[in-house]
């Protein structure tokens, strides 16, 4: 499992954060001082961050009115739906839209101005809240994968995207392909099954799974998942290159041919291609031999 225990610099580093801006955070009461921060703690930096521009005594004041209004709510910017309403902050709970400050009942496109519908965005559904939320934590693990020293707080941020997405495909292609960097192949392996089962027509899906079968040694199964991944998308390279390959160290020279043409059909410039028909020349070789023996 990835770990969940983050730093302050690591805090910093994954949100994009200012020191000072943390620092006034805490200063002020809305972010704990601690040595080490919990996913809760990530989701309320995030929180906080979009209300950065209102006056943090009206912030922390609405808040402690919703927490004495709704006991129950342990963190309103987690557990509820929070928006901006005439510079205050505005609390969707309950079926409720309303100023967290006065408890006002507002109608839920009703303006301060009284001039129609607001323009900010519209409160959701608590489905509609998941899957927003769900596509906000894809798009924080994607923005940590390019560095290698975060790439276990981007696999947890692609498990929490999951948990609150389940059928999220792109999610488990991504989170397969860390557990591959780091030669889990077992769980890459389920990440790309878990997407097949959501996806039948996914070819990614399909040539990362020949991936994980080629290095575990199953090469049949492989050459059937390359095979699938080049019959919903026929001018798939990589995966051509792979069944080639596949197919080569199966002894089954005849079946490579093809798909070392089609790959040099489709790529005649890199360093790649020049295998590619160094590999070809040698198939056709052996072919050649294996009809003189037969003859």
């Amino acid at each position: 499992m990835a770990r969940s225990s983050y730093s302050r610099d690591q805090l910093l580093h994954m949100l994009h954060l200012k020191p000072a801006l943390l620092a006034r955070w805490q200063r002020e009461g809305l972010f704990p001082r601690q040595t080490h921060y919990e996913w809760s703690d990530l989701r309320r930096a995030q929180a906080l961050a979009q209300y950065d521009a209102l006056a943090s005594r009206t912030l922390k004041r609405s808040l402690e009115a919703v927490r004495r209004r709704f006991p129950t709510l342990e963190d309103p910017l987690i557990e509820a739906s929070l928006g901006m309403f005439g510079g205050r902050v505005e609390l969707h709970y309950g079926g409720l839209f309303m100023d967290a400050l006065s408890g006002q009942l507002r109608m839920p496109f009703e303006r301060a101005d009284g001039a129609g519908p607001r323009a900010l965005r519209p409160f959701q559904t608590p489905a509609a809240q998941r899957q927003q939320e769900a596509e906000q934590w894809f798009t924080f693990g994607l923005s940590l994968e390019g560095e290698p020293e975060l790439r276990d707080q981007a696999a947890a941020a692609y498990e929490h995207c999951l948990q609150l997405d389940p059928g999220f495909t792109s999610a488990y292609i991504n989170l397969g392909t860390l557990r591959y960097q780091e030669k889990n192949f077992a769980a890459a392996e389920r990440c790309y099954r878990s997407a097949l089962q959501l996806d039948p027509r996914y070819a990614l899906a399909y040539f990362n799974l020949g991936n994980v079968l080629d290095e575990t040694g199953r090469l049949e199964e492989a050459v059937e998942a390359y095979t699938a991944a080049v019959r919903l998308v026929p001018d798939y390279a990589d995966a051509h290159y792979n069944l080639a390959l596949a197919h080569q160290r199966l002894g089954q020279h005849r079946r490579a041919v093809p798909h070392w043409r089609l790959y040099l059909g489709l790529d005649r410039q890199s360093p790649w291609a020049n295998h590619a028909r160094t590999q070809l020349r040698q198939a056709l070789e052996k072919e050649k031999l294996k009809v003189v023996r037969s003859s």
